[in-house]
């Protein structure tokens, strides 16, 4: 059985079709649990009239991934399906991920092809790892993250999107399941980065097609600050490539991550992005909160760090760009989303 575990903020408007799209998946048994993070759109009692679906509750302000947390507390699935409000599915997406895994050939996950919610242009698909001079919103500044590459079915990713993905449940547990101190951004990195350290590896499978509204929860306001969504994350996804080098990261590596948030300060300036200026000085304050979690995880997993640094994830050269990357789309358009 899949357990969808969807996390939810004010996402009413797209319920329906996502639950629909669940309820129409062909060839697998599954259940639906969504974490509804205290909406105030009418979510809780559209929830609440739907049968079957389990309904948890979770504080927006902790994240995306809390809610995903929260709902693997309670699945029963050997498979868990991690997704957005925000998506919805094609009718054998969830079959053809379940038929990738492949516990003993160490694939305990996989990830599909993402459209965006019209289906007219294709967003995300394999992800390889090019070498930049400096990427301000990267964990390796000299590496930056491509996800357009095209590559074939079971062909290996080093993280799957955390929008939307299936990981076996002992995989999971393994791993430790999720951080919950991310509020947003480099969650997936987290997560796949122990588990490329344990020898588990990701698979991608463009016939499992997934539609999402990307960002759509970014305007909603957090209640305890009054601010959008947005500057949380912002704040958060600045923190977080400090945080991931923390707790896994060789020292060098390490002291150049936290070069991240002056040298991001300067970049600002220099861009005129005066509306990132105002929470900068957050940023610091967020990272020292999470510090003596993050410094506990890498004591514990000190054993891991040695044998495989986190900084070699990104110098993996099976997760290396080795082609230019793609400026127009090369793919055949998905079918229109039915109105």
């Amino acid at each position: 059985m899949i357990s969808v575990i969807v996390s939810n903020f004010n996402g009413l408007r797209f319920l329906p079709r996502l639950l629909e799209s669940l309820r129409a998946q062909r060839g697998v048994e599954s259940e639906i649990i969504i974490v509804d993070r205290l909406s105030t759109d009418g979510s809780g009692e559209y929830l609440a009239s739907q049968p079957d679906v389990r309904v948890l509750s979770e504080r927006p302000e902790t994240g995306l991934v809390s809610g995903y947390a929260t709902g693997a507390t309670v699945a029963r699935g050997e498979l868990l399906f991690f997704c957005n409000e925000d998506m919805w599915f094609d009718p054998d997406c969830l079959q053809r991920l379940a038929g990738a895994i492949d516990l003993p050939a160490r694939i305990g996950a996989v990830d599909g092809w993402q459209w965006t919610y019209d289906g007219s242009e294709w967003i995300h698909g394999a992800t390889r790892f090019r070498k930049v001079l400096w990427q301000f919103n990267s964990p390796h500044p000299q590496r930056s993250a491509d996800f357009f590459t095209p590559l074939p079915t079971g062909a290996e990713t080093p993280f799957a999107c955390a929008g939307a993905f299936l990981i076996h449940r002992e995989v999971y547990r393994e791993l430790g399941g999720w951080d919950p101190s991310f509020f947003l951004d480099h969650e997936d990195v987290d997560l796949f980065l122990r588990a490329w350290q344990r020898g588990w590896r990701c698979v991608v499978i463009p016939e499992a097609r997934i539609y999402h509204a990307v960002s759509a929860a970014n305007v909603h306001i957090l209640a305890s600050t009054g601010k959008p969504a947005s500057r949380r994350r912002y704040i958060g996804q600045r923190a977080n490539v400090c945080i991931l080098a923390v707790k896994y990261f060789s020292w060098p590596w390490l002291l150049a991550a936290l070069l991240q948030w002056p040298l991001g300060i300067l970049n600002n300036i220099r861009a005129g992005h005066w509306r990132f200026l105002s929470d900068d000085p957050a940023i610091p304050a967020d990272i020292l909160r999470r510090l003596p979690a993050a410094w506990a995880f890498r004591k514990a997993n000190a054993p891991h760090n040695c044998r495989r640094p986190g900084e070699d994830f990104f110098n993996e050269p099976r997760f290396t760009a080795t082609a230019p990357p793609t400026t127009l789309n090369p793919l055949p358009s998905p079918p229109s989303a039915p109105s």
